[in-house]
């Protein structure tokens, strides 16, 4: 006996990066998102690891997938973190023990 398994993808989805170019893609169930060119096939060169593409679509999920009444999916930046500086070149996230131990207030 033999056994075939096809799995599909999830809809066709778009997002707009950072840049402001929108991307288009698929949300697989197992395989997580993957680009479509322009007639919708699994874009050959996906984008590499730096891709703003990649910030938006993690973001987005973690977010809770949301799409915008434009049927884009909507996600937020993460807020820049506020830096207290240690001295130097150094600097500690706020809040951090780092920050509290080492910081200093500048006026």
């Amino acid at each position: 006996m033999k056994t075939i398994h096809i799995s599909y993808g999830g809809p066709d989805r778009q997002i707009k990066d950072a840049t402001g170019k929108v991307w288009r893609f698929e949300m697989h169930p197992y395989s997580g998102p993957a680009v479509q060119d322009d007639s919708g096939e699994l874009a050959e060169k996906q984008p590499g690891e730096r891709s703003p593409f990649w910030t938006a679509v993690t973001l987005w999920a973690q977010q809770g997938a949301v799409i915008g009444p434009d049927g884009l999916c909507t996600w937020k930046p993460e807020p820049e973190p506020t830096l207290v500086h240690l001295g130097g070149r150094n600097y500690a996230i706020a809040g951090s023990g780092l920050a509290e131990k080492y910081g200093r207030t500048t006026q």
